[in-house]
């Protein structure tokens, strides 16, 4: 009597799951079988994992709900690859596709490996490759072993590790009024989503400025100035560090504009490990200064151009608002009640902490403007610019 192929072996199963007979269908299931799919976080493992699956799957799906196989591969007695699609009382159902591998035991003839691939739902086209792009570094950093950086540098790691899970914990999940006042992400007002809103329109107070000079394609909306001085800051500060990540070779093979780009919006949500992964890579030495070009020419006159109006802002800014002190006044009561003004205060903060690391990175010890990454915002903007 001749053997069942894997084509054989896998069309007799997939008829017994459709006619929901399990225990036909594990006649043909190795006992050490292997099942991978690829929906759940584990793989199952033995017979009796296996079965459940099959059983769970049949019992949670309509009776009239059929694998039928499109292709399947016949020139390995014992591997064979199908695609298949999922129909509901013989009509396809959108999103039903995929494919699988499987394997048979040369010793038991059973099926003793398996992997499930499902049509996902949804379709993230190009943008894939983005994401792909994004996680390489991070596949690198914790699958692979880099050659050793001094014990010193992993603490550090480990320690702006720990500060971005307790920046994206404290600044944007935790319960309102548990460590800090405000809203987290999930209840968020719908005042403070318009207040965030008002301020990206106001994004380097291009529009105010075209209202000031007569120019009303669009109204800028009334923000207070104190407010729109702290993010447009910010925003200059975030916005030259991308010639200064681009000149740091400490990380190599990393999306730095696109990082830059998501930091731009949500800062040290990305920064912060960023630079956790920067200091588990080995140290290198600058000998040469970096030569500066356009990019940082224009990056460093921007941000000092805006970073300057930001400051002028909060005192001459919206007068209706008050003067100096009353405007003053109001953002320190922001800051002991507003989450989206204290992160922002955060930021600034470890802005200036990741000056002082990147440029001293990125400027040969010798070289006199080194001591520019010692002064927050505008040493960077001068270095730049020179």
């Amino acid at each position: 009597m001749m053997k069942k192929t894997a084509k054989d072996i896998i069309e007799s199963i997939y008829q017994a799951i459709n006619q929901r007979k399990i225990e036909q269908a594990m006649q043909w299931v190795d006992e050490d079988c292997i099942y991978e799919d690829v929906n759940f976080s584990k793989p199952f493992q033995g017979k009796e994992a296996v079965k459940h699956l099959f059983q769970e799957s049949c019992d949670n799906v309509p009776r009239d709900l059929k694998f039928v196989i499109d292709q399947i591969t016949t020139g390995d007695p014992l591997k064979a690859g199908v695609l298949w699609h999922v129909e509901l009382d013989n009509i396809p159902i959108p999103n039903g596709r995929g494919v699988s591998f499987y394997r048979i035991s040369e010793k038991t003839g059973k099926l003793i490996f398996a992997r499930d691939i499902v049509e996902p739902p949804l379709k993230p086209g190009k943008l894939s490759f983005f994401v792909i792009r994004l996680v390489t570094p991070l596949i690198r950093t914790f699958l692979k072993q880099e050659s050793n950086p001094p014990q010193s540098q992993l603490i550090v790691s480990k320690i702006l590790w720990f500060l971005a899970g307790t920046y994206i914990y404290v600044l944007l999940c935790s319960s309102p009024n548990f460590i800090l006042p405000g809203e987290p992400v999930w209840a968020v007002q719908p005042e403070t989503i318009k207040e965030v809103i008002n301020e990206s329109i106001n994004f380097f107070f291009i529009l105010p400025i075209l209202n000031t000079l007569g120019i009303s394609l669009m109204k800028s909306p009334v923000v207070h100035p104190a407010i729109e001085a702290q993010f447009n800051f910010a925003e200059a500060w975030i916005f030259m560090f991308l010639p200064l990540l681009l000149a740091d070779q400490r990380i190599i093979n990393f999306p730095k504009i696109a990082l830059w780009t998501v930091a731009m919006f949500l800062t040290n949500v990305f920064l912060l490990p960023y630079m956790a992964l920067r200091f588990k890579q080995p140290i290198l030495e600058t000998k040469e200064e970096h030569n500066k070009g356009f990019l940082e020419r224009s990056f460093g006159w921007i941000g000092l151009t805006v970073g300057i109006m930001a400051i002028a802002w909060l005192f001459i800014g919206r007068p209706e608002f008050g003067d100096f002190s009353q405007k003053f006044d109001y953002f320190l009561t922001q800051l002991q009640s507003s989450r989206v003004v204290i992160a922002f205060a955060v930021d600034i903060v470890l802005f200036a902490v990741f000056q002082i690391i990147l440029m001293g990175a990125v400027i040969p010890q010798q070289n006199s403007q080194r001591s520019l990454r010692f002064i927050p915002f505008f040493g960077l903007a001068v270095w730049l610019i020179l």
